[in-house]
């Protein structure tokens, strides 16, 4: 998930630090940019900061965030060998769940001598996303059926059957199985190039845009799926974009074709 864009230069200015003490080695100086603010997820925030030491040039520089639902996140840690430097960057403010948000962003400069020093900003982020609504009890049978078998992620909780249905509106469907077609493949496939990734450990529950995005985006994606399993956890999408979060309730293989189904549920990205 990008959330940042970084911009760096370097200049043979020097500023004093505004807030620190006089015998400070290092200084961090807040040019650009405010020290606290508050803001609404999805936007970009400049920052421009001044760093210097005044015994020796600086050799460690860092940025981090830390907030309640993502913890602590690092954007840069960098070896330097300079006396002093400009540097300016874009925080993305993210997405999060609860109505507001603390975040502290904390920009660190460290010297050969080890004089440190570390600059905290605050950014109240207000107006969460909140959570993905959910579709809940979708039935889809066996590939080999002559029940609804397939869907479209724009229509989910209308199955059809596959063999009834254009094909570019088969999203998703189980694959009949070539081998026993009274049993249940237990694998789905798609018509219209959705990947899919089974991340079981992806918080289903509070899914969010940004959560669905993330995890689709750092996940190897697949053409199809299989070996599915009740509880298992299915995210799609084409290409790099996200589509939905799947949650697997029920895969029953009865001793009749025509009764054997899956029953999940899913919170689609709008």
């Amino acid at each position: 998930m990008k959330r940042f864009l970084f911009i760096v230069w370097i200049t043979s200015v020097f500023v004093a630090c505004e807030n620190q003490d006089d015998a400070t080695q290092v200084v961090v100086k807040l040019q650009s940019g405010e020290y606290r603010q508050i803001a609404v997820s999805e936007t970009k925030i400049l920052y421009e900061v001044s760093c210097s030491s005044l015994s020796s040039k600086l050799s460690k520089f860092r940025i981090k965030s830390f907030d309640s639902e993502y913890g602590e996140i690092s954007y840069l840690d960098s070896t330097i060998n300079r006396e002093k430097f400009n540097y300016a960057f874009i925080y993305h403010v993210p997405e999060f769940v609860r109505d507001t948000v603390e975040v502290t962003l904390k920009i660190y400069a460290e010297d050969l001598n080890y004089n440190s020093y570390e600059l905290n900003l605050w950014v109240t982020v207000t107006g969460g996303a909140g959570l993905l609504s959910e579709l809940s009890g979708i039935v889809i049978y066996s590939g080999s059926s002559r029940r609804a078998n397939a869907f479209s992620l724009r229509t989910p909780s209308q199955p059809f059957l596959m063999a009834l249905a254009d094909s570019i509106d088969i999203d998703v469907y189980d694959l009949p199985n070539p081998i026993n077609p009274e049993t249940l493949s237990k694998e789905w496939h798609s018509n219209t190039d959705v990947r899919f990734v089974k991340a079981n450990s992806f918080n289903y529950a509070n899914a969010t845009t940004t959560t669905v995005k993330a995890t689709y985006a750092s996940s190897v994606r697949n053409l199809y799926l299989s070996n599915i399993q009740t509880n298992d956890i299915i995210l799609v999408g084409r290409n790099e974009n996200a589509e939905a979060a799947i949650m697997i309730t029920d895969v029953v293989d009865n001793s009749e074709i025509d009764n054997d189904f899956y029953r999940f549920n899913i919170k689609l990205i709008k």
